[in-house]
């Protein structure tokens, strides 16, 4: 609050000496002109001398101070405006993110922070308003005092001018609005020839003609805009120079009769020219500072409209509350359809199952038959479409969001090693001086032996983007550091997104084996397209189409001789021995 009061005095200062400064000279050379011309003492002309210069001192240091000020405020005010950002994007339903509509929105929403110069000119232009009207009460008293004609024809043209770059701003706005996804396909291009998990394929495949091809289309397409952009400045800068030049031949005219037929003196005459140029100049201004809070207006109003987006999940909880310390309860799925927005196509059709506490299920079928999405309905990352899902025989909508997202642990397919430390990776904390915890996981999941090798043990970074000291690990120890993290948050259900899929069904059985050990009594759910962890599991759910077609134990499925049993037998050469 204390420093919002003393940006405003700060404000209030730079706005007062841009008022005036325009005006000292203007103001000096009227006495200068009129001491010379009547023949005054040259002890005037000093004195009215020194006190220009020395209110030009005050004003100009005043002016510099207070710019400077203004400018870092808003280079600070970018600061908490990111960490809203920031936190809005963590906090939004997930479905968000999977919404191309929401995807452009948000990067509309980003513009206004990924240009910092934007807030700066919205505050700029916020007190240029005011300098420009303080200037324009100024020039009008002076002028209308000789010829209210001259204001009327300046302020004719400024009315024109602002009218014509009004026109040009809002087109020029809506085809920047156009060239934001084709810019966003360029970082993605670039972002293809630089980031080192594609470069294998960059160059196994050749792709350096491909991408550069691609990056040509892009950039044709963007400077399109450009081009469409400059087309109408162009134009606009036309009209506007010679609205200009009519009005100065109409001004002086009507100056040189003043002087001539109305006996205006000289110093004047000086004043009224250079007032008519700094009224121009200012009513330009003024209108140009609208115009541009006008267009930033529409940046700031993407980023308050994504920030005032509901977080529907959320917001329709009932916030019954849970403990995470305690045990898994029971899950039950009740005849839960689901389709994803925008697409009435069914995902899940009268899907029923029981999930018993500290049972481990594996869920199994063929890609697309609807095992991610029956997780994500778990994870409550989407509301069923219809039926409900249970967990201790309450709706699991009616739970506390976040009390709901803490008992439940995941490692993805697509999970994240983060470019920080082994510790931050796995416990999302600030390193202590010594984790006996940590040290445990480290130890059952085989990677305590890798993790001391390295420089700094536990506090190595788990990347070289930037630290040299950093360690890449392989794809195993990856996948371990993953389940290190699900088991750290200590979280009574574990869910498991087919995160083994890149390795060989060999290697991830072993893994599979040596994480059933380490579960102990949570509630898992496995998903996968490969059967390998079948053999670890208590029950098992086959999916296909969106529907459950067959439901029991590994072997009550094998009896069954369905299509369980046909995907075990065309796996089964890798799983001859755990059989």
């Amino acid at each position: 609050m204390k420093n919002d009061k003393i940006y405003v005095v700060i404000s209030l200062l730079y706005i007062l000496s841009n008022s005036i400064i325009p005006f000292i000279n203007i103001v000096y050379f009227k006495y200068l002109f009129d001491a010379i011309y009547f023949k005054y003492e040259f002890s005037y002309i000093t004195k009215i001398t020194v006190i220009t210069l020395i209110i030009n001192l005050v004003a100009t240091n005043i002016q510099i101070y207070t710019k400077s000020a203004i400018t870092l405020r808003s280079k600070w005010l970018l600061v908490p405006l990111t960490s809203i950002f920031c936190k809005k994007s963590i906090e939004m339903d997930y479905q968000y993110t999977e919404d191309q509509s929401i995807i452009q929105e948000m990067n509309r929403a980003k513009f206004i922070l990924a240009n910092g110069d934007n807030l700066e000119l919205y505050l700029a232009a916020v007190n240029g308003i005011f300098i420009a009207l303080l200037q324009l009460i100024f020039i009008a008293i002076l002028a209308t005092t000789i010829n209210p004609l001259i204001i009327l024809i300046v302020l004719t043209v400024a009315i024109m001018n602002s009218i014509v770059n009004s026109k040009i701003e809002k087109k020029n706005y809506y085809l920047h609005k156009e060239s934001l996804p084709v810019d966003t396909k360029w970082r993605y291009i670039i972002n293809l020839a630089n980031d080192l998990k594609y470069a294998k394929e960059v160059r196994l495949f050749s792709l350096k003609k491909f991408i550069i091809d691609k990056g040509d289309t892009n950039r044709k397409e963007y400077f399109g805009f450009v081009d469409a952009i400059h087309n109408n400045e162009k134009k606009g800068l036309l009209l506007n120079v010679g609205m200009n030049i009519m009005q100065e031949i109409s001004v002086m005219l009507l100056l040189v009769y003043s002087v001539i037929f109305k006996g205006v003196t000289i110093g004047n005459f000086n004043a009224l020219v250079s007032a008519t140029g700094q009224f121009n100049n200012s009513f330009i201004r003024f209108f140009d500072h609208i115009l541009n809070l006008y267009t930033i207006n529409h940046y700031v109003n993407d980023f308050f409209e994504f920030l005032n987006r509901k977080s529907n999940l959320q917001e329709s909880s009932e916030n019954i509350k849970l403990d995470v310390n305690q045990e898994a309860k029971r899950f039950e799925c009740r005849n839960v359809c689901f389709h994803y927005p925008n697409d009435s196509r069914l995902i899940l059709k009268n899907i029923n199952l029981i999930i018993e506490p500290g049972e481990c299920l594996v869920i199994v079928g063929e890609n697309g038959a609807g095992k991610t999405t029956l997780i994500k309905l778990l994870m409550r990352l989407y509301d069923v479409t219809s039926g409900e899902i249970l967990y201790n025989n309450i709706n699991i909508k009616d739970y506390n969001y976040n009390d709901y997202m803490r008992i439940l642990s995941t490692v993805f397919q697509d999970y994240k090693i983060f470019a920080t430390s082994v510790y931050e990776n796995i416990t999302f904390k600030t390193p202590q001086e010594k984790d006996y915890e940590l040290h445990s996981l480290l130890e059952q999941n085989q990677l305590l032996k890798k993790i001391n090798s390295m420089p700094y043990q536990e506090k190595t970074i788990l990347s070289r983007e930037f630290d040299s000291d950093g360690v890449e690990l392989s794809g195993g120890q990856s996948q371990r550091i993953a389940f290190c993290r699900a088991l750290y948050k200590k979280s009574p259900i574990i869910i498991l997104d087919e995160p083994s899929a890149s390795l060989s069904p060999v290697a991830e059985n072993e893994l599979y084996i040596q994480f059933a050990k380490i579960i102990k009594n949570k509630t898992t759910i496995f998903i996968s397209h490969r059967l390998s962890s079948s053999t670890i599991s208590d029950k098992i759910c086959v999916l296909d189409n969106g529907e459950i077609i067959e439901y029991g134990t590994h072997i009550e499925l094998l009896n069954k001789n369905g299509i369980y049993k046909n995907m075990y037998e065309l796996q089964s050469k890798y799983y001859k021995d755990i059989v």
